[in-house]
C-alpha cells in the first residue's frame, strides 16, 4: 500500500465517524431525548456533521482514486521505490 491511499483510508474512516455522530445526534433530535441544547442547534449540528462527513468521504475517494491511477501508470517506479527501501533497512551489502 502506497502512503496516498493510506492517507485516503484514514479520510473515509475519519468521514464515516463524523457521519455516524450525525446519525447519533438524529437519533437523539427524534427520540425527543432531554438537552440543554436548543432544537434548532442541534439540527444545525446534525447538518453541519453531516456534510462534513460527506465531504470528508468524497475527497478519499478522489484521493485514492488518484493514487490508484498513479500505480497504474508508474507500477515499476513504486516497485523500486519500495525495493530501494527495503535495501536501505538491511544496511551496505559488503
Amino acid at each position: 500500500m502506497n502512503p496516498a491511499t493510506g492517507r485516503a483510508s484514514l479520510f473515509a474512516i475519519a468521514g464515516a465517524y463524523v457521519i455516524y455522530m450525525a446519525y447519533e445526534l438524529l437519533k437523539n433530535l427524534i427520540d425527543n431525548v432531554p438537552t440543554t441544547m436548543p432544537r434548532w442547534l442541534q439540527i444545525l449540528a446534525i447538518v453541519f456533521f453531516a456534510g462534513a462527513g460527506i465531504a470528508l468521504l468524497v475527497f478519499a475517494w478522489k484521493m485514492w482514486k488518484k493514487a490508484k491511477e498513479d500505480q497504474d501508470q508508474n507500477p515499476v517506479d513504486l516497485e523500486q521505490q519500495e525495493t530501494g527501501a527495503k535495501s536501505e533497512e538491511d544496511g551496505p551489502e559488503k
